[in-house]
């Protein structure tokens, strides 16, 4: 048996129709750019989150990078994130002039840590970005407390987190702004690169709406800011409107998945996501720990499974950072989550004989390890 990380073949055959067709009206109607799908998608983002301004964009990096600059952050000011977590979380802060400051994670959900978010406060902190990690939001009451204690701005990068929702709140509400991701693999995955800012604030959203097309106002060619070209195309959204459709229930197969796989693998050494509700972790990724890891990882390839391992190299340790100044030992806890996290198949078009054969797989992996440990002995 051969099972993907994703299937985005299998996800597409059930869209296939209506994206075609919509593609063709598209390609007859010459309306390329920001059109009545990009209406239809920010209209539709909008209404399901609670978010007043939903603005799509190129991607989502773009979306992080929009963010910050609506927000005025720049040279000379910090903003504090998490280590644990793609790339682009703290690259945005560094494109846009400001220093990342990196607060350890928790040992329990892998998110960021309020009480080490308070510590890495200074005088020139202006936000926090918070990472709703995949698929599960973060402890956003205490963090907008500590926001509002220290008078700084509170950015969710929700890029794994579209559809979370905890305590009647949509991921994406809960801060000043957020940014979320349409990249293909993402639970709501377009035909190519995408993102979007979605926020309550009216200010920020009428700033980003000039920022992605040149800072540009009403008027056309009258620049009242300097931004840049981020704008989404109809035929990308048009494709992820047909999907957002079914992405309710995509979420909920995800985790009716991560609920199978926490049952049928609860005796094993292994720590697993916690569910704490039907809503508040989406399952972007089931990610299990192991300090075998990488024997795992091996043994499931060997078995026809992918998977995937996020994220190998936590973000202070990477060389284009050697500039703050962080050595190995610093964060110890995403230091040790990047180097024992596995994540196995989850994607809605699983079948059960597929994740009854992960769930085989993985228990021979531990108990040839038993065996061989007896043996031994």
């Amino acid at each position: 048996m051969n099972i993907p990380p994703i299937n985005l073949k299998a996800q597409f055959k059930g869209v296939r129709k209506d994206v075609l067709k919509g593609i063709r009206e598209i390609l007859n109607e010459q309306k390329l750019i920001l059109g009545r799908y990009c209406q239809e998608l920010e209209g539709e983002v909008s209404s399901m989150t609670g978010a007043a301004h939903a603005i799509s964009c190129a991607n989502g990096t773009d979306a992080l990078i929009l963010s910050l600059m609506a927000l005025g952050i720049g040279q000379g000011d910090e903003v504090v994130t998490t280590p644990y977590t793609f790339f682009s979380t703290a690259s945005s802060i560094a494109l846009v002039g400001a220093r990342p400051v990196f607060a350890d994670i928790g040992d329990s959900d892998m998110n960021i840590d309020p009480a080490k978010v308070e510590e890495a406060i200074t005088p020139k902190t202006r936000a926090i970005i918070v990472v709703h990690l995949f698929g599960r939001i973060c402890d956003m009451k205490r963090i907008l407390a500590i926001a509002e204690k220290h008078g700084v701005a509170v950015v969710e990068d929700m890029a794994q987190a579209l559809g979370a929702r905890r305590g009647g709140a949509a991921a994406g509400t809960f801060g000043d702004i957020a940014a979320t991701s349409f990249y293909p693999t993402k639970n709501l995955g377009g035909i190519g690169e995408g993102g979007m800012v979605l926020t309550r604030r009216p200010d920020l959203g009428e700033k980003v709406r000039k920022l992605r097309v040149h800072g540009m106002g009403e008027k056309p060619y009258i620049h009242e800011t300097i931004g840049f070209n981020s704008r989404l195309d109809e035929i990308k959204a048009l494709a992820l409107c047909v999907k957002l459709k079914r992405l309710a229930s995509w979420n909920r197969t995800r985790l009716e998945t991560a609920g199978y796989y926490n049952m049928h693998l609860r005796d094993l050494p292994l720590v697993l996501p916690a569910i704490d509700d039907e809503t508040s972790h989406i399952f972007h990724h089931y990610v299990v720990r192991t300090v075998r890891r990488d024997a795992l990882q091996l043994h499931l390839k060997e078995k026809g499974i992918m998977t995937g391992i996020y994220y190998p190299l936590p973000l202070h340790l990477q060389p284009c950072f050697s500039y703050l100044g962080l050595k190995e030992g610093d964060l110890p806890i995403a230091e040790e989550a990047a180097r024992t996290s596995l994540a196995i198949p989850v994607f809605p078009e699983l079948k059960k004989k597929e994740k009854d054969y992960i769930i085989q797989s993985i228990r021979s992996f531990f108990e040839k390890q038993d065996e061989d440990s007896e043996n031994d002995q």
